[in-house]
Order: structure tokens, then sequence, then C-alpha cells
């Protein structure tokens, strides 16, 4: 994935946005949406929203340790409540961590 970022930034990003028209000017109204409806469509995820591509990147986030305040601060949530949601990704790792530790410290 990160590859195809890298390329898009590269090729078709503009100057102080991440999408722009083919002239390189800020996309007009649903532009975006309606790429991303057809996108969708064409790898038959229909039901997908954009909510839930930032659900992902939120518990990508949190699974690679972020913290709670890191989330809020990535989403400008006020309250922990809100950050809180993405956190259920590293429930359970409990035992993976205390796995991790015994390891380190030779058991």
């Amino acid at each position: 994935m990160v590859p195809l970022v890298r390329l898009h930034l590269e090729q078709y990003a503009g100057k102080d946005r991440l999408f722009v028209s083919r002239d390189g000017t800020p996309l007009w109204g649903n532009t975006l949406y309606q790429a991303f409806v057809r996108a969708r469509k064409k790898v038959g995820l229909d039901d997908l929203t954009f909510h839930d591509l930032r659900h992902t990147g939120q518990t990508l986030a949190a699974q690679t340790g972020a913290t709670l305040a890191d989330l809020m601060q990535r989403l400008g949530h006020s309250s922990m409540a809100a950050a809180r949601r993405h956190l259920h990704a590293v429930d359970g790792r409990d035992r993976e961590i205390a796995s991790l530790s015994e390891t380190r410290r030779g058991r």
C-alpha cells in the first residue's frame, strides 16, 4: 500500500491537497465521493463508507501502539469515549504482551 501512496503523492497530488483535478485545481463538490462510489462498486464493496476507512486507519494506529492521546489527536476527537472505540482492536493483547515479556526475561 505504501508504494501506491508514494506514487500518488509524486504523480497526482497537489502542493496543498492530496486529491486535485487533472489541471491541479481543487476538486469540485462531491467529485472525490463519486470516484469513491465507483471504485467501491467496481471491487464489490458497495457498503463501504468513508467512515469505515477512517475507522480502519484508527484501528491500525491503535494496533501499532498509539496511545489514547495519539488517537484523539489524529482525528480531532475531543472526548476519550470517541477515541476509545478504536482501541477494541488491541483488546486481548494482554496474553501476547505477557508472552513477549516472558521471552525477554528468558522464561
